[in-house]
């Protein structure tokens, strides 16, 4: 076993070095003073380069070579740490390591101007760092290579295997349904609307008592703020979110719960993983499942709000007094279009993430140019959800991840939403009584058997083998039109 030793260790060396990054992030998102962004730029890029050195490192790729000859014998997690690598390597070696410096140096410094520009509702502030990362990101697939569309070497990056004709097939078959339950569904449930503000610091309270109902352990993990939510890993014992809280509305209890369902994941991979390419959810695709399945199947069903609503109505006396449960619970899932994907209904989210998809690809391409896309913003929001885009805050600068130059990503939001859906049918396949539990309080119960068949494995299995080993069949989008059609059948009642 020494050469699997050694590959452990290579292997553990190299994620220390992302977590280092990760830091570095989580700092600049978080803590990191406004002017110091030039210097944390540099930081990046010259992190970047070192770890890039040591993923194409010819050491490496000696070891992966020996390895693959003397894998037989060796179990089914030795075999994906080889597999997990490889992939890397390879991927790693085709990217010019100048390439990764400007990258990770552009990078950084487009989230303080996106983080301006948004603040003063101005793309112009933002456009040329985005037209930067969009050149950046087209050479970035053409140095990956692709089977079919460039833009298929930027979705491989977030989901093994995942095609722009595999995506396109997906909303293909959702953009009928979808549209059709927006216009059966949209005001047949009203929001919910708060006179009081919330206070900011009760906010936060009650975020984290939720976090830790559902099994966030604050001794391996920290709850802090930021513009945009998010969760990193910087260590095994090491899983922190972030959330944001506003005065009027309850974006920060779905926030909390979709960023918990993330650290959940991480928190709930196996020791013997721990701190190597293995320890890290498999895919984003699986990963967003997750955070879909806390935040949205369970996190906005009658069972979990049966328990949290009077702890709720303790926390905020004010704003919920006389509020009925049922009243509650059409406003937390009204269909209602709107301009903000990550406060849009269930029925609406998926649309506002083809948008997304249509504008990504369109730009990869070169269809589309960046000085075109707020005029294309406000026509497809139009087109698809009937809103009119009121302003580039609330429009095209919404999302910090074009910033990260994460293009690519966000089919994955759908595709989880998808394996959310069927993963719940199978967890109620396995477990009748198991709405009687979570209306009990009882959620460490979903979360062993989570934890048992998807986060325990880490990266071991592939996204597609995953799903199939959980639920018995490859994903589809039928479950989650069933379940969204059971649902508010139930609602509507």
């Amino acid at each position: 076993m020494e050469t699997f030793d050694r590959l452990r260790e290579y292997s553990q060396e190299l994620i220390a070095l992302h977590h280092t990054l990760a830091l570095l992030q989580w700092d600049q998102e978080v803590r990191m003073p406004r002017r110091a962004t030039e210097g944390r730029a540099q930081q990046f890029a010259v992190v970047s380069s070192l770890i890039h050195r040591r993923e194409v490192a010819a050491e490496l790729g000696g070891l992966l070579a020996e390895a693959q000859e003397r894998q037989e014998g060796w179990s089914v997690p030795q075999r994906a740490l080889l597999r997990v690598m490889r992939r890397r390597y390879e991927q790693s070696s085709r990217l010019p390591e100048s390439f990764v410096a400007d990258f990770a140096r552009l990078t950084s410094q487009a989230q303080e101007k996106w983080l301006t520009a948004r603040e003063r509702s101005d793309f112009s502030l933002f456009q040329p760092a985005l037209e930067r990362l969009v050149e950046m990101a087209r050479r970035q697939a053409e140095y990956l290579g692709y089977p079919e569309h460039p833009y298929d070497a930027l979705l491989d990056l977030y989901e093994e295997g995942l095609a722009t004709a595999r995506v396109t097939r997906i909303f293909t078959a959702l953009r009928e349904p979808l549209v059709g339950l927006v216009d059966r569904l949209a005001g047949r449930l009203a929001p919910l609307d708060f006179a009081e503000p919330f206070a900011s610091a009760a906010q936060e309270r009650f975020a984290e008592e939720l976090l830790r109902a559902i099994g966030f352990d604050f001794n391996r993990g920290c709850l802090a703020r930021s513009a945009h939510p998010f969760t990193t890993t910087l260590d095994h014992h090491d899983r922190r979110i972030t959330n944001r809280y506003a005065p009027h509305g309850l974006d920060y209890i779905f926030g909390a719960l979709h960023e918990g369902g993330h650290a959940l994941y991480e928190q709930g991979i196996a020791e013997d993983l721990a701190n190597t390419h293995l320890d890290d959810g498999v895919s984003l695709g699986i990963h967003e499942s997750q955070s879909r399945l806390w935040e949205n199947v369970i996190g906005r069903s009658p069972a979990f709000w049966q328990h949290f609503f009077p702890e709720l109505q303790k926390a905020f006396p004010v704003q919920f007094r006389g509020m009925a449960l049922a009243r509650f619970l059409r406003g937390i899932n009204a269909v209602q279009p709107g301009l903000i994907r990550v406060d849009a209904d269930e029925v609406t989210y998926n649309l506002h993430v083809l948008i997304r998809f249509e504008l990504e690809k369109g730009l990869i391409e070169g269809r589309i140019q960046v000085a075109d896309l707020p005029a294309l913003w406000r026509e497809k929001y139009r087109r698809y959800l009937g809103v009119e885009v009121d302003s580039d805050a609330n429009g095209l600068l919404q999302d910090i991840h074009w910033a990260h130059g994460s293009f690519g990503y966000f089919p994955t939001y759908t595709l989880g939403n998808l394996a959310a859906a069927q993963i719940w049918q199978a967890y109620r396949r396995d477990d009748p009584e198991a709405e009687a539990a979570i209306a009990a309080g009882n959620l460490a119960r979903v979360r062993e058997w989570l934890t048992a068949r998807i986060y325990a494995h880490g990266s071991v299995y592939q996204p597609g083998e995953l799903l199939l080993r959980v639920s018995g069949e490859e994903l589809s989008e039928r479950h989650f039109l069933h379940y969204l059609d059971e649902k508010f059948a139930r609602l509507l009642a």
